[in-house]
């Protein structure tokens, strides 16, 4: 199937066709993207705000306590997406592909229906399947699976609904919140019991397991994320399960992962696979990357990138997930020069991955923390640092080009890469598509009240930035 095939319409993405996610607490979603936390405010205010989640016939969440993944794959929200598709329409829980790509970025969307039209996903026959209600025969052939919140850290864009590292700061956090936003944002209504979800979901469920094993056959990528699925017991189980069923060797694993846990257990496990990738969540530089990824070590994650650079198997391929926030985007050229000329990885996130760099995508949720609240001067501030630092990668692109490429790669086809210097420009473009500054008292209200919680220090750890939670004075 050639990559270039023409899609059934311009709004078209293949994962409705071959794609299931859930969320920490059992509920089903389109993709990551389309939900990508599950939280903050939304017009569905009687359903939880959850756009992008899967619902019943009644509007509620497709929960896999109470539901289960052979009925998901074909109830009403999956066949009016699917049939939005198909008719050229945008989906409301897909609107972010789309504002990525406005922004002149290579979208979820765009780059996951390549990858899978490349390993021969024929979209042509996905269509023929396609009913005329929405429904499909299509078999599940990828699913994201993210079994409870257990997890290490509390990240500072993270929450309760995502990390069991953020249960006692939010105890104690969210009492002291003042603005409705802000508070309306970090609620956790029930500890995230509602509509019969639970963070347990995949202990003692039979249903779900058996259901989910009869898919092995069929499915050639298993996803794993958060919590962090290193510390889950169920994970390992998962990939013992498909190498005793044997079908490793046909089966992709990919993972975005904290990687503060990798056993040799796992290194061996990985082995297996035809190719596991393994998406290393570090979003800076030292204590800055500490105070985002809270309470990480970064001596400890050197660590683990020298693992993982030098100890797993050549069917591993690692590349670097930084999340862009408001906290990070005027920091990621440092962080790209820290990786072309001081980190001596030589596996890492080598050419084509960000085109020798790093690869990325947005954090969309909570709002306060999105790069769209941050003062248009900010921004201004942020451009002409990566205009900079675009002047000298272009003198040393090669850096990121490693030595089984020399020659095999052309400045041109660096310099045209979706994810090099396209990428950092559409990092500015999309900051500045929305203005979302109105936000920014969220911001300086959480982060203050962050730093007394955990004894941090945001404006000491980012200094360029200090003045932006300095209350602006009266006009």
């Amino acid at each position: 199937m050639s990559e270039d095939q023409k899609l059934p319409s311009d709004t078209f993405c293949i994962l409705p066709w071959i794609h299931l996610s859930t969320r920490p607490d059992g509920s089903m979603r389109v993709c990551c993207t389309a939900n990508a936390s599950a939280v903050g405010a939304t017009n569905d205010k009687k359903h939880g705000g959850r756009v992008g989640i899967v619902k019943t016939e009644d509007g509620k969440p497709a929960n896999l306590n109470i539901s289960d993944l052979n009925s998901a794959w074909n109830n009403t929200y999956m066949r009016s997406v699917r049939q939005m598709m198909l008719a050229g329409e945008k989906p409301a829980s897909c609107l972010k592909c789309y504002k990525e790509e406005d922004a002149g970025h290579m979208s979820k969307r765009q780059w996951e229906t390549a990858y899978w039209m490349r390993d021969g996903i024929d979209v042509d026959e996905l269509v023929k399947e396609t009913y005329e209600d929405g429904s499909t025969n299509s078999k599940l052939r990828y699913i994201d699976i993210r079994m409870g919140t257990k997890c290490q850290l509390g990240c500072v864009m993270c929450s309760p609904h995502d990390s069991s590292g953020w249960v006692k700061d939010w105890q104690g956090l969210y009492p002291q919140i003042t603005n409705e936003s802000l508070k309306q944002t970090m609620v956790w209504a029930n500890k995230g019991k509602e509509f019969g979800a639970s963070y347990n979901w995949h202990k003692d469920n039979p249903v779900f397991w058996e259901q989910f094993y009869a898919q092995i056959p069929y499915i050639r990528q298993l996803y794993f994320a958060g919590g962090e699925s290193t510390v889950i017991d169920e994970h390992y189980e998962i990939l013992d399960k498909v190498i005793e069923m044997g079908y490793a060797s046909e089966m992709e694993v990919r993972y975005n992962s904290n990687g503060i846990e990798l056993p040799d257990r796992l290194l061996e496990q990985w082995k297996h696979f035809k190719k596991v990738r393994f998406h290393y969540s570090i979003d800076s530089i030292g204590a800055m990357n500490d105070y985002i990824r809270y309470p990480s070590e970064w001596e400890h994650q050197l660590k683990m990138f020298k693992r993982l650079d030098t100890q797993t198997s050549n069917n591993v391929e690692i590349t670097i997930a930084c999340a862009v926030n408001a906290l990070n985007i005027y920091y990621i050229p440092d962080f790209l020069k820290w990786k072309l000329t001081e980190s001596g990885l030589h596996k890492t996130n080598m050419w084509p991955f960000g085109a020798g760099g790093i690869n990325y995508h947005f954090v969309y949720w909570p709002g306060h923390l999105n790069v769209k609240v941050l003062p248009r001067e900010f921004i201004d501030k942020c451009e002409a640092k990566y205009e900079e630092f675009i002047e000298w990668w272009k003198e040393n692109w090669e850096l990121g080009v490693p030595s089984w490429h020399k020659g095999k790669v052309t400045y041109e086809q660096w310099e045209d890469a979706s994810y090099g210097i396209k990428r950092l420009r559409g990092m500015i473009n999309f900051a500045r598509s929305e203005d979302w500054t109105r936000r920014m008292p969220e911001f300086r209200e959480y982060l203050t009240k962050l730093d007394a919680q955990r004894g941090t220090d945001f404006r000491a750890t980012f200094p360029e930035m200090a003045y932006l939670l300095d209350e602006p004075e009266e006009e």
